[in-house]
């Protein structure tokens, strides 16, 4: 059997059924339907790597999105329902999207009933943390349940500049962990998740906004990018925080460059444990676990030298961080004050996966190294 032939087999057994509607197949071989003149694309959990995922609160979660292009008074708008099911708790996940898009704008307002990670940017339901969570029983993220609605507005330009506002309400609730499968607990007879973080309970209204600018696309010149983002709230509790992150590549000599990388972060208000600033892990400091340190406040800087050979970059580097006492996070984390660990790192295939071996500073002895491997990591 073809591979072509395959996919028109799966597409049209897997594909919803409507009367009057004509099948088509894109070609990446997705189905791409017409009902009643309305363009539609239906993917399943094989099809997207977002739509098959793995973590501690929902074990594997196999997912389903239809996308429906309709015209309206304002034009052309793009419709997205986006389900899937934990199997670990059978607790589902809902989204709907109606998005209004221009070569510069997006306007999109959303309905939803979904796990949340309290770091989005760190990409804890990609592909990467779901191969390290089934295999290696190392999840590095930590997850809420939310239920709500939002209106997010976005402008992007050809100069890498990006601005993001949204609104929302949205009710917060606790996840708790129901799965204990992992590849590395059929070796190791007493596998332990680390404990997911807990959450306010309640309504929260508020807003958010993003800046983002990147500069400097030549390899052989310095390259920066920056992140500021504003948050405000209200409700259960009444919050705003404000974060700043940067990074700056500076090639050195040929094949070697110096990654320099920094950020901050402060709040007002009675700040909700979900919304806190939390540090630990390859993303924000490499030789301790996630959420090591938290709180209302932070630093962090780290350094890397880094040379690139044929079969990858080998990168030397140093992380600090610091975030003062807090009583109100004092359950979520492990320590307070500041931290700081050196190690060696080994990425390929363009950076694509890494294996980093770190030494925490505050212990002086072989245990203190620890070895992470991970992928599609994004720092912000």
């Amino acid at each position: 059997m073809s591979v072509e032939t395959l996919k028109f087999v799966l597409c049209c057994t897997l594909s919803i059924y409507s009367p009057g509607g004509t099948a088509t197949f894109g070609p990446n071989g997705h189905s791409v339907e017409k009902v009643s003149g309305v363009p539609r694309t239906i993917r399943w959990f094989f099809q997207r790597p977002d739509l098959f995922r793995y973590n501690r609160i929902e074990g594997f979660s196999p997912g389903v999105r239809a996308q429906f292009r309709p015209q309206s008074p304002m034009g052309p708008i793009s419709v997205t329902g986006t389900t899937s099911l934990g199997l670990a708790n059978l607790k589902p996940n809902l989204k709907l999207d109606f998005t209004r898009k221009t070569l510069y704008d997006e306007i999109t307002f959303s309905g939803f009933h979904e796990l949340a990670a309290i770091d989005e940017r760190a990409g804890h339901f990609k592909v990467g943390n779901s191969i390290t969570a089934l295999v290696a029983g190392r999840d590095y993220g930590d997850y809420y349940r939310r239920s709500g609605l939002s209106l997010e507005w976005s402008r992007s330009s050809i100069e890498q500049n990006s601005l993001r506002i949204s609104v929302f309400g949205e009710y917060h609730r606790p996840a708790k962990i129901e799965s204990d499968f992992t590849i590395w607990g059929l070796i190791n007879e007493s596998p332990e998740w680390r404990p997911n973080i807990g959450v306010d309970i309640g309504w929260f209204l508020g807003s958010s906004l993003e800046i983002a600018s990147k500069w400097g696309l030549d390899p052989r010149f310095p390259q920066g990018q920056t992140l500021v983002s504003l948050e405000g709230g209200a409700g259960t509790a009444e919050y705003a925080r404000l974060g700043l992150n940067g990074s700056l590549d500076i090639p050195i000599v040929r094949d070697m460059r110096i990654s320099l990388e920094g950020g901050f972060g402060l709040s007002f208000g009675s700040l909700p444990i979900q919304r806190g600033w939390y540090l630990g892990g390859p993303s924000t400091l490499r030789g301790y676990p996630p959420r090591v340190l938290g709180g209302a406040r932070f630093a962090r800087i780290r350094g890397e030298v880094a040379q690139s050979f044929f079969l990858g970059d080998v990168s030397l580097f140093s992380d600090w961080a610091w975030a003062p006492y807090d009583d109100r996070f004092i359950e979520e984390t492990d320590d307070h004050g500041a931290l700081s660990s050196v190690g060696s790192g080994l990425s390929v295939l363009d950076q694509l996966i890494h294996l980093d071996a770190s030494w925490n500073l505050r212990s002086f002895h072989l245990s203190a190294v620890r070895f992470d491997a991970y992928l599609d990591f994004i720092p912000f």
